[in-house]
């Protein structure tokens, strides 16, 4: 068999050899018409990674290697370049303080076709966990109550501090609800008063361990933010839901009201008592005031709070624990999936 030389390069050279001494051709590609044996086949890779004839590697020179690596260069710089530019110009026109969507548009009503707050916990020691564990005997350690009161101290510490931000706070009762949404508008905020959570000299301070210690814990529950959104509280007791109607006084139409209890039938009857602790003053029920609203991303903005205090429970079960918050345009969904206007969270005291 002949090659044609016209159609090969100098470094590709035809099989079988035309030279006696085929140790000539150890640094040439073999192509033959027949299929190539394993042998060949690791010859010729071999010399496609490194061709020390030529200074090739994977079939290209110093050269090549170099223009190559300088016109990508050039690309992905030109790619960088474009991309920091129109994120850039993206930064610019958005606003950094007021979402493009909110209402009714924005993301958070796609599922629900309206903005429906949730609820939040503290002491929560992962994000990712809704379980509080403890022994009231010990402090420290794995289930100690110590990790948990120090949680509440850090988390209602941003309560006390005295820093610029608070220079943006007012005491929002002494406005009406109508002065107030000017007055977010231009960066102030409502202060909450930690006073409020302590009427009647409640058991949920620091100085007395939030009570961990004598294994009836105190339960942080916060309202989610969402941009805007006003509450539209119940004014009546014929609006209220059956449960709290027995409760229901003329007070609580200035409140967004939050109530908790066993998940199950079975969790209720491990539930003995339980007491809040609001701006609401009522131990039968919390309350965030209705003048926190609405939330438009202010400097210093403190969530409103309440205590739930388990005055007394079960001691060595799991508790499913579930509080929920009332009013006209907070809608609940019992599925394990959304637990819309509501939190979840396990309780275990040993």
């Amino acid at each position: 068999m002949t090659a044609d030389s016209t159609y090969m390069s100098a470094s590709v050279k035809s099989f079988p050899y035309s030279f006696s001494d085929k140790s000539q051709l150890k640094d040439e590609i073999i192509i033959k018409d027949d299929e190539l044996t394993y042998d060949e086949k690791c010859h010729n890779l071999g010399v496609y990674c490194y061709n020390p004839k030529y200074h090739e590697v994977c079939a290209r020179d110093g050269e090549g290697w170099a223009k190559i690596s300088l016109f990508y260069f050039v690309w992905f710089m030109l790619l960088a370049g474009i991309f920091a530019s129109l994120l850039g110009i993206f930064m610019a026109i958005i606003d950094k303080r007021i979402p493009t969507f909110r209402g009714n548009s924005s993301a958070l009503a796609l599922d629900t076709y309206n903005l429906n707050p949730g609820l939040g916990f503290r002491p929560q020691i992962s994000v990712e966990k809704t379980l509080i564990k403890y022994r009231s005997s010990t402090r420290d350690g794995q289930y100690g109550w110590g990790e948990h009161k120090n949680q509440l101290d850090t988390f209602l510490s941003y309560y006390t501090e005295q820093d610029l931000q608070y220079q943006q706070q007012i005491d929002c009762t002494k406005y009406s609800l109508d002065q107030l949404p000017p007055l977010f508008r231009q960066g102030k905020s409502c202060w909450f008063n930690l006073l409020d959570l302590n009427f009647d000299k409640s058991p949920c301070v620091s100085q007395r361990n939030f009570e961990y210690d004598r294994g009836h814990p105190c339960v942080l529950i916060k309202l989610n933010k969402i941009y805007e959104w006003v509450p539209i509280p119940y004014e009546n007791v014929a609006e209220v839901p059956e449960r709290l109607k027995s409760i229901w006084d003329a007070k609580m139409s200035e409140y967004i009201l939050v109530q908790c209890d066993g998940e199950n039938d079975v969790d209720r009857d491990f539930i003995y008592e339980l007491e809040y602790y609001s701006p609401l003053q009522n131990t039968k029920i919390g309350g965030f005031p209705r003048y926190f609203f609405p939330y438009l991303n202010q400097d210093g903005y403190r969530s409103p709070l309440v205590f739930v205090y388990f005055k007394k429970i079960e001691t060595n079960v799991l508790i499913n624990v579930e509080c929920r918050a009332y009013a006209k345009n907070i809608n609940h969904d019992d599925s394990i999936e959304y637990k819309r206007g509501s939190v979840h969270f396990e309780l275990i005291v040993e």
